[in-house]
């Protein structure tokens, strides 16, 4: 057998795997599980027997069926009956076999025990968690008892998903649905899940027939005159003006990171009690385009950092990303650079003073107000002691409960906030990547005295992005 990962079982109990519990995730491996069943049940005329989470098998991200020990072939089936025939985990067995009803021996045993995993799943516990010995277990089933207690369900459980587990663990055992069925209904549930209020992947993906098993990276051209394309062009025209010439948009379709953020987004709307959603940020970037394939990197940052602190930064005006941008031509007119735009799972915000305004750095000044200390050794001392703040945990992170930090247009001008700082890896995926000719020098946004840069209060509403391109990017 190839090495696998970790089991349905583990998967389920892994307090690790459940911090980024997706759903998306969660049913995508369950449909693999069906497939498995539908196939030996279909094509090589096999019942498994013993079908639980310990024998669906996750490797290298796909769930496979494993252990036919109890696996018979239809044809030379004997009908089980009494105890001490079965063998087996009682928990996931149907009824007609622990209650050695006739007929027991059939394809629907392997819907009942693939109904008791998904409800595993979805509760995290044990089909029939409050019956703890084998005597009330059997009474249960002869009271025909559901296999999960309703207030065990996680919470954005699926309705349908919930639907398939009565149905799976119907106690007649002819109306239970074949595999092939189940593999069709929960193939359905994924696809809601992946579509639904910008979950999933998104709408041009599914156009262009990615699927969630393509792990790889690529990136795909928008064509002149899609949609996307257009979406992006005028929205960069109507920010910098004529003086911008679009070379190429291409969509980054790397699943992986698409996945990761998908889950940090999930985290956040959690956390935030739904009061959160995705606003669409554009930020510099170098050509070679490596933060596409790596994801960002949050712990470090290149600019005032005493201002922002580690984090990512995004910016709601491509004027401001453009004057971060690193230009193959440096200050020479015409100049071929590259921005991303970013999708960004957004909770609350916080407005974070600068590092220099802390307890810590006063201290410092009070030291050096006693001492000769030239011009340059005393920003040499502010600058490693701002380094030094920035290590401290609780100055590389959002305060408890928020996600995201306002940052600055430049020192000393708190007051035009536009910048975004984010301090989890994850929360940004760079959707777009745009590559354009700049013939011009641009002012700042600052130096031309805007008026509608947007300010902390901006920030506050849950909506603040949602148009930030169209609905149709979102």
């Amino acid at each position: 057998m190839e090495h696998c990962d970790t089991s349905l079982a583990k998967y389920i109990l892994d307090p690790v795997a459940m911090q980024t519990f997706s759903w998306a995730e969660s049913v995508r491996h369950l449909m693999d599980g069906a497939a498995g069943l539908s196939f030996i049940h279909t094509h090589k005329g096999t019942t498994h027997g013993d079908v639980k989470p310990d024998n669906l098998l996750i490797q290298q991200g796909k769930l496979k069926v494993s252990d036919f020990g109890l696996a018979t072939v239809r044809r030379t089936m004997t009908k089980f009956t009494g105890m001490t025939t079965i063998k087996g985990t009682s928990s996931f067995m149907a009824p007609e076999m622990l209650l050695g009803e006739p007929g027991g021996a059939q394809p629907a045993i392997d819907v009942w025990g693939f109904g008791c995993c998904i409800a595993n799943v979805v509760t995290g516990e044990l089909p029939f968690a409050t019956f703890k010995s084998e005597h009330n277990l059997l009474v249960a089933l002869r009271q025909k008892t559901p296999v999960y207690c309703k207030e065990q369900v996680r919470a954005g459980s699926p309705k349908k998903l919930l639907d398939l587990i009565d149905k799976c663990c119907d106690y007649n055992a002819s109306n239970r649905p074949s595999m092939m069925v189940v593999e069709q209904e929960l193939r359905s549930i994924l696809e809601s899940i992946q579509t639904r209020d910008g979950f999933g992947l998104p709408p041009p993906w599914l156009e262009r027939g990615c699927c969630i098993h393509d792990s790889g990276w690529k990136m795909f051209e928008c064509a002149v005159g899609t949609k996307d394309f257009e979406l992006i062009k005028t929205r960069l025209e109507s920010e910098m003006g004529d003086c911008v010439t679009i070379l190429k948009i291409e969509m980054n379709v790397n699943i992986d990171l698409f996945r990761r953020y998908h889950l940090e987004r999930d985290r956040v709307l959690q956390e935030n009690l739904k009061d959160a959603n995705e606003a669409f940020l554009w930020h510099a970037t170098k050509e070679e385009g490596t933060i596409l394939q790596q994801g960002f990197d949050t712990n470090y940052c290149r600019l005032d950092f005493e201002y922002y602190g580690a984090g990512l930064y995004l910016a709601a005006d491509s004027k401001m990303s453009n004057a971060y941008t690193t230009s193959s031509r440096h200050s020479q007119y015409p100049s071929d650079r590259s921005m991303l735009l970013c999708r960004v799972a957004c909770g609350k915000m916080a407005e974070r003073p600068p590092l220099s305004s802390s307890s810590e750095y006063q201290k410092l000044l009070l030291q050096q107000a006693p001492l000769q200390l030239s011009k340059e050794e005393r920003k040499r001392q502010s600058q490693d002691k701002i380094r030094e703040l920035l290590r401290m945990p609780e100055n590389r992170t959002c305060s408890p409960g928020f996600h995201s930090q306002l940052g600055v247009d430049m020192p000393n001008a708190r007051k035009s906030k536009t910048e975004i700082v984010v301090n989890r890896s994850y929360q940004a995926f760079p959707a777009y990547r745009i590559s354009y000719r700049l013939s011009r020098a641009l002012p700042s946004p600052v130096a031309e005295g805007r008026r509608d840069l947007r300010t902390f209060d901006d920030y506050k509403s849950s909506d603040f992005h949602r148009q930030a391109v169209s609905d149709r990017l979102l």
